[in-house]
């Protein structure tokens, strides 16, 4: 039972691999949480993970007399893999399983921990944080004075729209394929809603927390490793058939954004769509229906893309060609005979990134 005698203990867990320059200013934001966690653990794939271990205890001391660390190197160089490793050396009722360049707000960890209290019947397997930008103020935002108000707001409202239906398009919702059953759209039961809380969709990597017994069931899909597109959409859907999936908009994280791009566009998306038709061919209970959500879903989107690409200039239409050539993929993945597909798919990536882009 939690109470305020007994209230619930968090993890924070963080993957990385040769960033000792993003690592390290993050975790300085775990000292100044109004609610501390009960530990931090790291799983770190570099070669001199020993070198930025000493870095991070000798950076934040005071704040370890009060935080276990637990900074432990990876057992195999894979972001689904480190994120497993680390949900099993964690100990909280709760983890924040965030990439290693996120800030947590000071009163971060409060709002997300006092919203799981309040779920006494456990509704909510996962809540996710709200990325914000540093950025002007409402009121430097103010629309000026116009003597044409009513035609710029008409303008403005059309515009508006136009770019809320495309924003809506490529949300993880829209590209994730479910194996089962879509995500319940409906509102939280009211017993599980304490204040700023409301039901969510999936859940990218960088924000995720989740009850961590819940997880223990689930964890991520090992079978998609290094550019590991979709593991934050399989692991999260695949959450929600455990609890409900939620989103909290005052509990506020930034993203400091290190990563770089390192593949080429048609490159990043054809691993997308291939890792999409691996986990259906992996998690679905139905290959046929799946063949033909997968199939209609590219379509959308390479149609959609076909407009979008030249329009961005990018004349070789990459991100199209790789919708299209994931149509395509799909019976070479989904049907492919093979006495274990996990193994070759392992394979099959590892060669794709051997290849220059």
């Amino acid at each position: 039972m939690v109470s305020s005698e007994n209230p619930l203990s968090w993890t924070l867990a963080i993957c990385t691999y040769n960033r000792p320059q993003h690592l390290v200013p993050t975790l300085g934001f775990v000292a100044t949480q109004q609610r501390l966690p009960l530990e931090v653990v790291v799983v770190d794939a570099s070669d001199d993970w020993e070198s930025t271990q000493k870095e991070v205890k000798e950076t934040y001391p005071e704040l370890w007399d009060k935080v276990n660390l637990r900074y432990v190197p990876a057992d195999v160089r894979s972001l689904t893999a480190q994120r497993n490793q680390a949900l099993r050396l964690a100990q909280g009722d709760i983890v924040f399983s965030l990439d290693d360049d996120i800030h947590l707000f000071p009163d971060t960890a409060e709002r997300i921990m006092s919203a799981y209290e309040a779920d006494a019947e456990e509704n909510i397997s996962m809540i996710a944080a709200f990325f914000v930008e540093p950025g002007p103020s409402d009121g430097d935002m103010a629309v000026p004075d116009d003597p044409n108000t009513e035609d710029v707001v008409v303008k403005r409202g059309l515009k508006q729209r136009l770019e809320d239906w495309m924003r809506a398009q490529f949300s993880l919702d829209k590209h994730f394929v479910p194996y089962w059953a879509p995500i319940s759209q409906e509102a939280l039961p009211e017993q599980s809603t304490s204040p700023g809380v409301m039901a969510g969709g999936l859940v990218n990597g960088g924000r995720t927390t989740f009850r961590r017994k819940f997880a223990l069931n689930s964890g991520w899909s090992e079978i998609l490793r290094y550019y590991a597109t979709h593991e934050d959409s399989d692991f999260s859907y695949r959450m929600s058939q455990m609890g409900r999936l939620a989103v909290m908009p005052e509990a506020r994280m930034f993203h400091a954004d290190g990563n770089e791009r390192i593949y080429q566009r048609y490159r990043v998306n054809l691993i997308r769509v291939r890792n999409l038709i691996a986990l259906h061919r992996v998690h679905s209970d139905n290959r046929l229906r799946s063949a033909f959500r997968l199939a209609g879903s590219f379509a959308f989107f390479a149609g959609l893309y076909g407009l979008i690409d030249p329009l961005q200039k990018r004349f070789s239409f990459p991100t199209t060609r790789a919708y299209l050539g994931g149509i395509a993929q799909i019976p070479w993945l989904l049907y492919r005979p093979s006495r274990d597909f996990k193994a070759w798919y392992v394979e099959l990536q590892e060669r794709m990134y051997r290849v220059k882009t």
